[in-house]
């Protein structure tokens, strides 16, 4: 019961979260959304194995959940590499106090 809870639960901030990815205002938004969305099927993996008693799928959630984390470190990397944010000034710290 707890777990067809869970599954309800999880479905339904996927699909906020999928409405929420489509429509962010920034490609950082869309990128958290993007990865938050990756975490919660691997949620949902783990609830169906605890709903339908097996082991592996538990080892199948925790595959998916590492690997959604290197590209989103790489994505992170590629959309500051190419920002238009101005580069910040060097401080000068030799008329300091």
């Amino acid at each position: 019961m707890i777990a067809a809870g869970l599954l309800l639960g999880v479905g339904i901030a996927a699909a906020l979260l999928a409405v929420r990815l489509v429509r962010g205002p920034t490609p950082y938004d869309q990128l958290l959304m993007g990865h938050a969305l990756w975490m919660h099927a691997a949620l949902l993996v783990a609830a169906f194995g605890a709903l339908a008693g097996s082991h592996d799928a538990l080892d199948a959630a925790l595959l998916i959940a590492v690997l959604g984390v290197v590209p989103v470190l790489a994505a992170v990397k590629a959309l500051r590499r190419n920002s238009f944010q101005p580069a910040l000034a060097p401080r000068d710290d030799a008329g300091a106090p």
